[in-house]
């Protein structure tokens, strides 16, 4: 008898069955688990690097988007403090309109060509930045937001078909290390650029932004690389080994995608889940401009309040890395004691930072220059500012990891519908956020956010600790005794053995034939 990991195989793959007729045999069983597996890395790998030049050329260019084009003032654009908030409040407006139909666009496309749809959409907002013009910034936005609905749908569906429950921790930490690298470079490289300078120079911004075009587009080749795990078998091949290690490739129609979203977004474990998504957004608008912008917008930063800006998503990046590598590393921990120790220390990371930002950094710094001095002492610090950004980053960081792994844990059925619900509440609340940004100073910012936080871990937790005693509930009987669903062909024939340990889990016994071996029901669930 030999046996294998489930880990090895796909999420919802069949059993794959072995005799003497010519089916394959142990050892082939464990080269295909191994293929698979390695196809697994290899994607996830992808999709990282992907995002890191798509998404990490927005996120430099969104960072840092309020201060760049406030101080542009010329016969085609004058820009106001506050325009980079209008702005990304329409991004993420759209942004959310989009995920809505993104389920839709995946099911007609397919995942990938979807995704690669939508890398072109963020490469046309990064280039209007070359030449501002309100028209055509504004359409860009729309743009923008349609690419981000596109491409963060499909990634929870290629996250959650590239892992498994042991693996997706593990999976979601390696992605996010990958994706905030580009917010190292990125604003690494700004911060050598705005050194020392007040305000940037026309031909210093035509060149920062022709690298984030490059970077945009290296990011729409590295995504066209992805491997499908979907792929149909061809038929005639019963016994194709990548076809019974393989997902079910059958995706939802346009229709069955928006019902089953709906269906979703009314389910207890959603209602519950909501402030969670409701804080990850108001997260989102505070770290990605808000904090930024008010540093950029600090007199008393002197030279450095430009460069700041770039600093800040430097360590807002190391942050999110060593976030993300910590909690890829517990990965195998979480799953088995629990995600919420994680969130929790989120949650009380972004807690601490929120309390330091308020001390350091004038109040009204957020809606314009200002030369006031912080709540301690008569100038604000600058390596206070830059832990305050290593703090938000990896709090983000855990937030991030912890919900992504228990939505792929929670819906690994219906996943791109439950990712698409979750990033559209993240949206709209980010797009909300950002149209508020431009009437509100510092302190109202802090208390929504640690208000949100509180009540955000508290669903998530209760979700977690739910979700935790279902399973252990389901897992014993009265007695005691694991609860292990066997089913036995009866007969003393050339017929396999077929178990089904869990409902949507590989199983994990290869058998030849029943009579090789002297097997009862009692024996086979007392052994497994």
């Amino acid at each position: 008898m030999a046996t294998m990991d489930s880990e090895d195989h796909a999420p919802n793959s069949k059993l794959l069955l072995t005799d003497d007729a010519g089916l394959p045999g142990p050892k082939t069983t464990v080269k295909l688990g191994f293929l698979v597996k390695r196809k697994q890395l290899v994607n996830i790998l992808l999709l990282g690097v992907g995002f890191m030049f798509s998404m990490g050329s927005y996120n430099t260019c969104a960072m840092a988007s309020t201060v760049i084009l406030s101080g542009i003032h010329d016969e085609y654009f004058s820009g106001t403090d506050t325009i980079g908030y209008t702005i990304l409040c329409v991004v993420y407006g759209s942004t959310a309109v989009s995920f809505l139909m993104a389920p839709s666009v995946s099911a007609i496309l397919g995942p990938k060509i979807t995704m690669v749809t939508g890398a072109m959409f963020l490469l046309c907002y990064v280039t209007t930045f070359l030449r501002p013009l309100t028209e055509t910034l504004y359409l860009g936005a729309v743009a923008q937001g349609i690419g981000q609905g596109l491409i963060w749908t499909v990634y929870g569906f290629m996250l959650s078909t590239n892992s498994s429950e042991k693996t997706i921790g593990r999976n979601t930490g390696i992605f996010w290390c990958l994706l905030q690298s580009s917010l190292v470079s990125g604003n690494l490289f700004y911060f050598f650029m705005l050194r020392g300078v007040d305000v940037l120079p026309e031909g210093s911004r035509i060149f920062i932004f022709v690298v984030l075009i490059v970077s945009a587009a290296l990011g729409i080749v590295v995504l066209s690389l992805l491997r499908h795990p979907w792929t149909k078998p061809k038929k005639g091949n019963s016994h194709d080994l990548m076809a019974q290690s393989t997902i079910k490739s059958d995706h939802q129609g346009p229709l069955e995608a928006i019902t089953a979203m709906m269906r979703l977004l009314f389910s207890r474990k959603m209602m519950l889940l909501l402030p969670t998504y409701i804080y990850v957004g108001l997260d989102l608008s505070f770290y990605i401009n808000v904090y930024g912008t008010s540093l950029g917008y600090t007199g008393r930063f002197g030279e450095l309040r430009e460069a700041l800006v770039g600093l800040n998503g430097v360590f807002l990046g190391v942050g999110q890395i060593v976030g993300g590598l910590l909690w890829a590393a517990l990965g195998r921990f979480s799953q088995k004691r629990g995600r919420d120790p994680a969130l929790i220390i989120g949650m009380l990371t972004h807690l601490l930072a929120y309390y330091l930002i308020f001390l350091n950094i004038p109040g009204n710094a957020t809606l314009g220059h200002t030369n006031d001095a912080p709540y301690i002492g008569s100038s604000p610090s600058p390596a206070l500012a830059m832990l305050c950004s290593a703090l938000l980053g990896f709090g983000d960081a855990a937030w991030i990891n912890q919900l992504c792994a228990l939505l792929g844990t929670l819906f690994k059925e219906d996943c791109v519908s439950a990712f698409a619900l979750f990033q559209f509440i993240q949206c709209a609340t980010t797009s909300f956020a950002f149209f508020y940004s431009a009437y509100l100073t510092m302190l109202p910012h802090v208390i929504i956010n640690v208000v949100f936080a509180c009540v955000g871990a508290a669903g998530y937790c209760f979700v977690e600790w739910e979700a935790a005693s279902e399973t252990i509930r389901k897992s014993r009987r009265p007695n005691g005794i694991p609860e292990t669903k066997t089913l036995l062909r009866e007969s003393r024939s050339e017929l396999p053995i077929y178990t089904d340990l869990y409902p949507t889990k590989t199983p994990i016994l290869v058998v030849h034939r029943q009579q090789d071996f002297d097997v009862n029901p009692a024996q086979l669930t007392e052994f497994l």
